[in-house]
């Protein structure tokens, strides 16, 4: 490493420039990672704190939640099932809806039944099942947006009025659109009874409440699902299955990671452009060292030895630069969040990346001829 510690002080100008480059590089493909986290618990975070271990739904070929309808019979004949731990039917829709002050809001509602084990803890007010049959609970996202306890929210076109009792101090969404919860038989009401809810003195026929979009469970060991979703006509999924099954979800995962896929090869083209030409201007001096009686091992781990100093500097340049941009937008609306894995992930990667395209360039180091330092070019 002597050569190499010696050119790296002389040619500081150069390998500043190499180093931004990687730098820059690492900041983009790690910065990427944190949007694909941000994206994702932006998308399923509701699901995320779900604690549940599957979701049936709905057996058909458009397989979602907007798109699935559970029967009585079906969760019924689940809870009668061996080896179910907790079980519970859970309504999922999606509403236009506005505020008292007229303004439009697009919420996800969820109808949980009464003691709810999925039921998110409530930071400030009440818990669901209170006097208010129309209380209902919101997320963090929408006091951001200016709603508080006490406000009404009514629901376009179904004209259902919903009115918030409790806040849930997370920010938890689905499809990237803030989670409503509300009672089991509101939900019902709002999505198959009539606009308005019924009449003065009149009750919603029975069939109302024999309706819900999913069931979410919690199954031990050794369950034969796919026995019971032939017998009662559901599709069960276990986490990464009805995660998923969130709209948009995948479409979004499989982007972000090309995009990571391009940025790894730009990295390794990069580098490895940059150590070509590096090798290039010191041929003669390689060439002398080669004379002088260096071996080829000793120059190529001369070489590859500048190389991995030069991108582990630039990778904890672009990790730090990371942290700070991460930091810069902790209270913005902008989805980003650093996994720890995800962080070491692309870390290993862009080392992986860079040597492979620094070693490429570098492996005409072996083949460069002693006799060039004695002045002979060709």
């Amino acid at each position: 490493m002597f050569i190499a510690l010696r050119d790296l002080q002389f040619a500081k100008g150069r390998f500043f420039l190499m180093g931004f480059v990687v730098a820059l590089v690492s900041f983009l493909v790690i910065v990427l990672s944190g949007l694909s986290a941000g994206l994702t618990k932006a998308n399923i975070s509701g699901l995320m704190e779900l604690p549940a271990t599957h979701i049936a739904f709905e057996d058909t070929d458009h397989l979602g939640y907007r798109n699935s309808m559970i029967e009585r019979y079906m969760w019924e004949g689940w809870e009668s099932a061996e080896g179910i731990d907790a079980l519970e039917p859970m309504g999922h829709a999606i509403f236009n809806a506005r505020t008292e002050d007229d303004k439009p809001i697009e919420i996800a509602l969820w109808g949980l039944v009464d003691d709810s084990f999925i039921e998110p803890p409530v930071n400030e007010g009440i818990a669901l099942g209170g006097p208010d049959e129309a209380g209902v609970l919101i997320t963090r996202g929408l006091i951001d947006e200016g709603l508080k306890l006490g406000d009404l929210i009514v629901l376009d076109r179904v004209l259902t009025k919903l009115r918030v009792v409790g806040v849930v101090d997370d920010y938890r969404s689905i499809g990237h659109m803030p989670i409503i919860y509300a009672p089991l038989a509101k939900w019902q009401e709002a999505s198959y009874g009539p606009p308005g809810g019924p009449s003065p003195g009149e009750k919603l026929p029975d069939i109302v409440f024999d309706f819900v979009s999913v069931i979410v469970m919690q199954l031990a060991e050794g369950v034969d699902v796919a026995a019971l979703d032939d017998e009662f006509e559901t599709l069960t999924l276990d986490r990464i299955g009805f995660y998923e099954a969130s709209s948009g979800y995948t479409d979004e995962l499989k982007s972000i990671r090309m995009i990571q896929l391009l940025l790894f090869v730009i990295s390794a083209v990069v580098t490895g452009a940059f150590f070509s030409i590096w090798t290039i201007q010191r041929t003669k001096e390689i060439g002398l060292v080669k004379a002088l009686g260096a071996s080829n091992a000793y120059v190529l781990r001369d070489a590859l030895g500048q190389a991995m100093i030069l991108i582990l500097i630039g990778i904890g340049i672009g990790v730090s630069g990371t942290y700070f941009f991460g930091n810069a937008i902790r209270n913005t609306e902008l989805p980003f969040m650093i996994e720890t894995g995800a962080l070491v992930t692309s870390v290993v990667m862009l080392l992986i990346a860079g040597v492979v395209g620094a070693g490429l360039a570098i492996k005409r180091v072996a083949s460069i001829d002693p006799i060039i330092a004695l002045g002979r070019d060709q």
